[in-house]
């Protein structure tokens, strides 16, 4: 059982893209869940980036854009769990397009919160069989053996967030640096 880490955006980044379009009610991309429903491709996302501060990898946990090359280099790593649709982020500064992202759908909840030893708010409970109330972790540790070595997920108790398994991290910073990718890695 290896480690586990959060993975999120740069937690320095200063730009933030946005959807531009407004997507039907029942359209989900925290839920573990494929989505089925047809889309408007490809989606439109604004950015404050600019031709001299072009986007990252990765970018927002909501609905993840990623690079294609963040992409490739996930899958060349083993991620098989990327449902991904093309899209354009769009430079409101100087109107710059970027085509090579992806809005990407992370397939699978695993329940792997270790509550003994994180630090969470118990935010709602969630209606549901077997649904898992809904968290806000200070300090999430993850439970290794319930992580069923996964590669790429999001956790059941906070959808929000994106767990990767340390040998893709390895792999991931083989090939660039964090920095590089536009990400911020926090072991769980």
């Amino acid at each position: 059982m290896g480690k586990y880490y959060e993975l999120q955006q740069d937690i320095f980044a200063k730009y933030v893209p946005k959807i531009s379009q407004a997507l039907p009610d029942d359209i989900s991309f925290i839920s573990g869940t494929i989505i089925q429903e047809p889309l408007p491709l490809p989606l439109i996302f604004t950015t404050r980036h600019s031709a001299q501060e072009p986007p990252q990898g990765m970018h927002s946990r909501l609905i993840p854009v990623m690079s294609d090359s963040f992409i490739a280099a996930l899958q060349q790593a083993g991620v098989e769990n990327l449902q991904c649709f093309p899209a354009e982020l769009r430079s409101s500064v100087d109107g710059t397009v970027w085509k090579n992202y992806q809005a990407v759908n992370v397939i699978g909840l695993i329940s792997c919160a270790d509550l003994n030893t994180s630090e969470f708010t118990h935010i709602i409970d969630r209606p549901g069989e077997g649904t898992l109330p809904l968290m806000a972790f200070e300090n999430l540790k993850i439970n290794p053996a319930r992580a069923r070595e996964a590669l790429l997920f999001r956790l059941a108790e906070s959808p929000g967030t994106i767990i990767i398994a340390g040998r893709v991290v390895e792999y991931l910073r083989a090939q660039r640096s964090d920095d590089d990718w536009g990400i911020t890695l926090d072991e769980r």
